[in-house]
């Protein structure tokens, strides 16, 4: 049966005042639960965690009465945690899998739900359109909570010291003298990072530390326009770095003790070195299409590899599972390692750029000026053009007005493994990607200058019609 509820890059996700309600809540809860029937993988129960928007917690036992009714015991945890810990349950408590309540870095108004199978990562497309096709037309009838509770289907459970002991098996330096400053955002991450942080012997201090269903009236996307607050405070501080961690907590985003803000453009490069030179890793490297070259500069001086997958976690984390890289990563922010789940964590990529910098004894400013001295200079930008409307054929109708030079280099190649990527004989390069939900085109551009990466984008925008 088709339904109107799509999972997307990561996730279903919507506006609570709209299309997202217990209801459906109840009728995705179900095709879940059918799912894992279908698959034989339904006696080890799932794990159901939640963040702290509103209603989170409701939809969340709207799902336990519904998998518990179906007999998957359904395990909940006593407050809000972070995507990663939930992924993070699973694993370490051989269920079937997990379920999180999060619209992750979306606005307040919204929510969402992300199913992780048992392997700790993000669904693939196939688990996902399944899930899809056996979503029901009505919800489904379940026993009440309290009953399902009295009879041990459903029951709460902490993984929060369990996942803290996780990490110290992805770090080797278990004393950290680094002074900090984290912004948790208002979101999951809230009383969790610290502790974390703290574990190691971090010096932490906090901004929008508490948990917030509407984030401070803010949105709790980890983007510089969103973390002037945090480079405050880390002047301020005088902190070593700063951090600042998305609603989910599985996004993360630095400020240098200068100031500087890095994407995870700039820091999923820096955290390779770190791999390859401090660790002694060996190992190739998973980026998404959409994210910078900077780390294969890195990779093809070291004679590696870097494989180029769609814009999603979800196509990095088998590649992290089949322990074909040892890192991987996307430009939003989402990188994990081969020593962790296969799920973007914000927590344990902060704890890993902490370790860097303690291993290395130079500042984050430093590192990252070192390493653009050796491996070059990479400027990237984004910008999202809403549109009346998206032709199905606008990437083609674009492809044809593309001449065999761009902004005086020739075009060495178009690449259409997730919209349309043109590489330059210089090696800077221009993406279009349709968004899957609404009516916008997103452009992504990255040369060896500021000033180059706007001009490329300006050509993209002309190509637009």
């Amino acid at each position: 049966m088709k339904s109107n509820i799509r999972f997307g890059t990561d996730g279903w996700r919507s506006k609570v005042d709209s299309d997202f309600s217990v209801v459906n809540v109840r009728r995705v809860a179900k095709a879940i639960e059918n799912y894992l029937h279908r698959s034989k993988n339904p006696g080890k129960g799932v794990f159901i965690g939640y963040d702290g928007r509103i209603g989170s917690k409701g939809y969340a036992s709207a799902c336990a009465e519904v998998l518990a009714s179906g007999g998957i015991a359904s395990f909940l945890p006593p407050r809000p945690v972070p995507t990663p810990v939930a992924a993070f349950a699973a694993v370490r408590f051989s269920l079937s899998g997990a379920i999180m309540i999060t619209a992750s870095h979306n606005p307040p108004t919204y929510n969402g739900i992300k199913f992780i199978p048992h392997y700790g990562g993000p669904a693939t497309a196939d688990i996902t359109g399944e899930i899809e096709k056996l979503i029901p037309k009505a919800p489904p009838v379940s026993a009440s909570y309290g009953a399902l509770t009295a009879s041990g289907m459903i029951a709460q459970l902490d993984p929060i010291d369990e996942y803290f002991a996780k990490l110290e098996g992805v770090i080797t330096e278990h004393k950290l003298p680094i002074n900090v400053t984290v912004d948790p955002m208002h979101g999951a991450t809230a009383g969790i990072i610290e502790l974390a942080l703290q574990r190691f012997g971090v010096s932490v201090k906090t901004v929008r530390g508490t948990i917030d269903p509407i984030f401070g009236g803010s949105v709790p996307d980890p983007i510089p326009s969103n973390m002037q607050l945090l480079k405050s405070a880390v002047i301020k501080n005088g902190s070593d770095l700063g951090f600042a961690l998305d609603g989910d907590g599985d996004r993360i985003a630095a400020v240098t003790d200068k100031g500087e803000f890095l994407m995870a453009n700039q820091i999923l490069p820096l955290l390779y070195l770190h791999m390859l030179d401090d660790r002694s890793f060996h190992g190739d490297a998973a980026r998404t299409v959409a994210t910078s070259h900077f780390i294969d500069s890195i990779a093809k001086k070291r004679a590696m590899r870097i494989i180029e997958v769609p814009v999603g976690f979800k196509y990095i984390s088998p590649l992290l599972r089949e322990k074909k890289i040892i890192i991987g990563g996307e430009e939003s922010g989402g990188i994990s390692f081969v020593t962790h789940i296969p799920e973007k964590d914000g927590i344990a990529s902060a704890l890993m750029l902490i370790e860097s910098i303690s291993m290395s004894g130079t500042s984050l400013s430093e590192t990252m000026a070192k390493a653009q001295d050796e491996y070059g200079s990479f400027r990237s930008l984004r910008q999202d053009i809403k549109v009346d409307y998206l032709s199905p054929t606008i990437l083609d109708d674009m492809k044809n007005r593309i001449g065999l030079q761009v902004l005086g280099e020739s075009v060495s190649s178009i690449n259409k493994l997730d919209g349309m990527k043109i590489t330059l004989s210089d090696a800077s390069w221009l993406l279009f990607r349709l968004s899957g939900t609404e009516n916008m085109l997103r452009i992504y551009a990255e040369s060896d200058s500021i000033s180059k990466t706007e001009k490329m984008l300006a050509y993209g925008r002309s190509l637009i019609r």
